[in-house]
């Protein structure tokens, strides 16, 4: 059906493509009792960017920096976690995201928009920054919307396409600036309906934080198992090594000490009889992904699993994710069809984070970048926990090879040591780890719920 907008040509002078004036007017022509419509910068009065500390000031610790990757499709993700040293902080306090406060990210095609509310009393983070690919939404006028609601407007497909359509720029290189930000049309409705989506948020966002103390509480009990509970990592500037020790790697940091004291307490735990250490070819089978040409990229049909794709606490499903046809998907499902229980782990770019394919995981096959593992009769949530633990990560980082990206070779990876806990151990750790995801697609479904509502009122 073709649509239609009448438009004056001084609306011309800044965007021209014919999308954004018909959406725009509809929702501008939008008529019902007891609504109104601001443009954002009506109801936020500060929108702006955070700063980047460049590539050399980022550290190992120090003051948490958020980038566009930990901006979930609805909550923060803490996976992948950056730092920037004090003095940049105490110079950049303004871009620190206060409580009840909208970001999002603005940077990258196919990943702009996503957007969360900083509650730093749930993710447990007070004190950070956001990079220039992050934007805030800062003073929030409380008399005309909830911030809990204007949240779930920009998740809407009413939100998603303005902030789509405002988006600038080439492939690889589209922005959504402040200016334009403020621009995106905001259906307002009487406090009653604000106040019911609010409350779905919140509750959500409640249960996202019992998953995280479940999921936490379940990595401390691994720890204290395996006795790494009080592990203390002491990093030193300089050290030794003896020359025959360069044979196959000169790189500095494959030969820091944090790492060899923990495979060295690992193996020394194991002796004491705590547990098994297993390589993990003896506990898992090894299933390649697949590369296929961008060429057969589609919109729509079976989901590309990639690397970014991939959170220890579940699948981020971003509008950036690639799809093949389903055709395709018939002809090599059998070899590379993501099965339930199968664990999903990162070997390239951000390596070490494994996932466990639960029953409600999409119809999806694996890229190159992630390797399927298949368990020989060891639960798939404990040794995926395991694999996501210091235990393994510290065996993953420091066997990682390349400069810009990262990749973990297979024989290494196959190498890889799993402490295996005795059964009893696992079932309890195990049960901590399911109760923590039950608890996240409870939140999940909250937020989708508040979406509809906001979905529903707009049409």
């Amino acid at each position: 059906m073709m649509h239609l907008a009448e438009i004056d040509i001084s609306e011309t002078k800044d965007r021209c493509d014919p999308n954004y004036f018909v959406f725009h007017k509809e929702l501008l022509n939008f008529r019902q009792p007891g609504v109104k419509i601001f443009e954002l910068g009506e109801l936020v009065k500060n929108i702006f960017r955070g700063k980047s500390p460049g590539r050399e000031g980022y550290v190992d610790e120090g003051v948490l920096v958020l980038k566009s990757v930990n901006i979930g499709n609805y909550f923060l993700e803490k996976a992948r976690f950056s730092y920037a040293k004090e003095g940049f902080y105490q110079k950049n306090k303004k871009f620190n995201p206060k409580d009840e406060e909208i970001i999002l990210t603005s940077t990258g095609e196919g990943t702009i928009g996503r957007a969360i509310i900083f509650l730093p009393q749930i993710y447990g983070i007070d004190k950070c920054l956001i990079t220039e690919k992050v934007t805030i939404l800062r003073n929030i006028d409380r008399q005309k919307i909830s911030p809990y609601y204007l949240l779930a407007f920009l998740w809407s497909k009413y939100g998603k396409l303005q902030l789509e359509m405002y988006s600038r720029g080439s492939t690889g290189r589209t922005e959504l600036y402040p200016k334009d930000i403020a621009k995106v049309v905001i259906l307002v409705p009487e406090w009653n309906i604000q106040k019911e989506i609010e409350e779905l948020v919140k509750k959500a966002h409640q249960k996202k934080k019992l998953a995280d103390e479940k999921y936490e509480e379940a990595n401390r009990l691994l720890l204290k198992e395996i006795g790494l509970d009080s592990l203390v990592i002491t990093k030193q500037k300089t050290f030794e090594i003896e020359s025959e020790e360069t044979k196959e790697r000169l790189d500095v940091d494959y030969f820091k000490s944090e790492y060899k004291s923990i495979i060295d307490l690992l193996q020394q735990n194991e002796k004491r009889g705590l547990f098994k250490l297993q390589k993990l070819s003896n506990v898992c089978k090894f299933k390649k992904g697949i590369e296929v040409g961008s060429y057969t990229y589609t919109k729509e049909g079976v989901l590309f699993l990639r690397v970014s794709n991939i959170s220890e606490t579940g699948l981020i499903e971003r509008e950036s994710s690639e799809y093949i046809p389903t055709y395709l998907f018939e002809q090599i499902k059998e070899e590379y069809a993501v099965k339930e229980n199968d664990i999903l782990y990162t070997k390239d770019g951000t390596i070490g984070i494994a996932l466990v394919v639960d029953k409600d995981f999409p119809v999806s096959i694996n890229s190159m970048g992630v390797v399927r593992l298949q368990s020989k009769g060891i639960d798939p949530y404990y040794i995926a926990l395991v694999l996501n633990s210091i235990a393994c990560r510290s065996q993953s980082d420091r066997e990682a090879i390349g400069a810009v990206i990262k990749h973990y070779n297979f024989t290494k990876l196959k190498n890889l040591l799993v402490p295996i806990a005795s059964r009893q151990k696992q079932e309890n750790i195990v049960e901590l780890v399911k109760q923590s995801f039950s608890l996240r697609k409870e939140a999940k479904q909250l937020l989708d719920e508040a979406t509809k509502r906001v979905e529903n009122f707009c049409k």
